[in-house]
């Protein structure tokens, strides 16, 4: 066959089946964005705080499972003593050291933790006197307050770092060209791009969370705990959907309205900067009207607060978790879930035009 006679020829390399042309797309770009220094200083950086919660979870264990094993020890062998007498002491010294236990732990949510959200309602379980509620409640607070405060940050700016060039790079150098010149459909593409933030963020909110749920179980008196708490695996998987959905579809919109990488990553940090700035401008000027510090809980609870949160994608996405973990009511977050879904659905469909676009005849 002369050289100059090109054309189609057959294939007799390995095939990959159709149902995972979207996996290729989606291990390359995480393949890339992992080569990026600041991307593995993040992940390592996310990690970080799993010990310190794990040191949590250890004193509550040592908190719910004391049993005051010295008061034991002034029980002496006398004749005298009954043997209903000494087993009736031990039963009340165990139930002291149970109490004293959940004293500490009221002691710790009223002091080290009061600036966290619902620390108060963890009181009515301790009320209960059951350590299997109790430890399920705490459990559960923990790996909320875990999700929303150090690995929504630590999100902000993974995804601010990895999702900006995915798009937009493509738009630049005209890569849909060669994308689509092969067996690969939009919806390909898009679920493709749209599991790289999706792998990098289930790295450090579910794997680290589910890494806490089993160092707790190990902590635990008996494996037998794994059926009181046997919710909370479910939950963790909840909450990274609800993480998971908004933050890939918005990030990769943004990218996608761009052939810039760099106005596609101020435009994210922008989005959430801006919301909740006026968000902070709205409590701040109801906490000077109620007199009151500005996260005060009056303030937080009023109705202006409330129905202004949802400016803030932090808030909607820190409330639809709350309501995952059981902390929250579905009338009293319905609105910011309501927001995610509107904005997924939106950047959703933005996403699927701009990538039609450079195709469309």
């Amino acid at each position: 066959m002369p050289i100059h006679d090109v054309g189609y020829r057959p294939w007799n390399g390995e095939k990959t089946p159709q149902f995972s042309r979207w996996w290729v797309i989606c291990e390359t770009g995480i393949r890339l964005a992992a080569k990026s220094r600041w991307v593995r200083r993040i992940l390592f950086v996310a990690w970080l705080p799993v010990m310190y919660w794990g040191v949590g979870f250890f004193f509550l264990e040592q908190a719910l499972d004391a049993d005051s094993q010295s008061l034991f020890s002034i029980v002496d062998s006398d004749d005298e003593v009954q043997l209903e007498s000494v087993e009736d002491f031990k039963n009340e010294a165990q139930q002291l050291g149970r109490n004293a236990g959940r004293m500490e732990i009221r002691r710790l949510l009223g002091r080290r933790f009061s600036m966290f959200p619902h620390a108060e309602d963890l009181a009515k379980s301790l009320e209960t006197g059951d350590p299997e509620i109790i430890r399920n409640d705490i459990w559960r607070w923990l790996l909320m307050v875990f999700f929303r405060y150090p690995q929504s940050l630590l999100i902000l700016f993974l995804i601010g770092t990895v999702a900006p060039a995915l798009i937009s790079r493509d738009l630049r150098s005209r890569a849909f060209l060669l994308y689509f010149s092969r067996p690969i459909g939009k919806l390909e593409y898009m679920l493709g791009k749209l599991c790289i933030p999706a792998a990098f963020i289930m790295a450090v909110s579910t794997l680290p969370a589910l890494a806490l749920y089993l160092f707790a179980i190990v902590m635990s008196p008996s494996l037998s705990v794994f059926w009181s708490t046997w919710d909370i695996p479910l939950r963790i998987i909840g909450a990274t959907i609800a993480l998971v959905l908004p933050t890939s579809a918005i990030a990769l919109m943004l990218s996608s309205l761009t052939q810039e990488s760099r106005f596609a990553n101020f435009s994210w940090f922008a989005v959430w900067a801006l919301g909740h700035g006026a968000w902070l401008a709205i409590l701040l000027a109801t906490s000077m009207g109620m007199k009151k510090a500005p996260f005060h809980p009056d303030v937080l609870a009023s109705t202006q607060v409330q129905n202004w949160s949802v400016l803030s994608l932090y808030n909607c996405l820190g409330d639809a978790q709350e309501f995952i973990f059981g902390f929250e009511r579905f009338e009293d977050v319905w609105r910011g879930s309501l927001v995610l879904v509107c904005l997924t659905l939106f950047s959703i469909w933005i996403l699927y035009r701009r990538i039609s676009a450079p195709v469309s005849v």
